[in-house]
């Protein structure tokens, strides 16, 4: 029988966790990156992965410390290297805007006018077919899908069973996709 407890932390792990202040400081430092950079925490998490998978590989009496940040300082490296690649990769732009601010050349993430049309008619469609529902199940599925109320929660906000709540809400997301398909 599978139970999912963490195994306890043995000697090697907790001394290799304690070093993750020091693994992020030389990340950091290799990838001229701030600590908090995306990439510097790649680098740790790889650093502990290889450090937990090669463990056999330290010899008995070697400092642990010294061991782990030559991984760190490898895998930063790696990150480094590929971080080159990739900019080496990109499309030179020798035109006039190329001077530009690299923010002006990323996409504008919000929607178009054209989604924003398509989001307001959805969920006005959504909206007339979430009326068609009977009272109760309405009321279930409002208070669960858009206020995030738990089925208890339901249950004692509308004075009925939690079994009453479950069934409400299950036929009103059946109904809801079945008028939701009919156009």
């Amino acid at each position: 029988m599978f139970f999912a407890m963490a195994a306890p932390m043995d000697a090697f792990s907790r001394e290799a966790a304690a070093l993750r202040p020091l693994l992020r400081a030389v990340a950091a430092s290799v990838l001229r990156s701030s600590p908090d950079h995306p990439d510097v925490d790649d680098a740790v998490s790889e650093t502990m992965r290889r450090a937990l998978e090669g463990r056999a590989r330290l010899r008995a009496g070697e400092p642990l410390r010294g061991w782990i940040v030559g991984i760190a300082k490898h895998v930063a490296l790696d990150t480094a290297r590929s971080r080159t690649r990739a900019l080496k990769r990109q499309p030179s732009d020798a035109s006039p805007d190329s001077t530009r601010d690299i923010t002006d050349r990323i996409p504008d993430s919000k929607p178009s006018p054209f989604d924003r049309a398509a989001r307001t008619e959805e969920m006005a469609r959504l909206e007339s077919v979430l009326h068609e529902l009977p009272e109760n199940q309405r009321e279930a599925v409002v208070s669960f899908f858009i206020e995030g109320l738990s089925y208890v929660e339901i249950g004692k906000k509308l004075d009925v069973p939690i079994g009453t709540v479950a069934t409400w809400i299950l036929r009103g997301r059946r109904t809801l996709a079945q008028n939701l398909r009919r156009d």
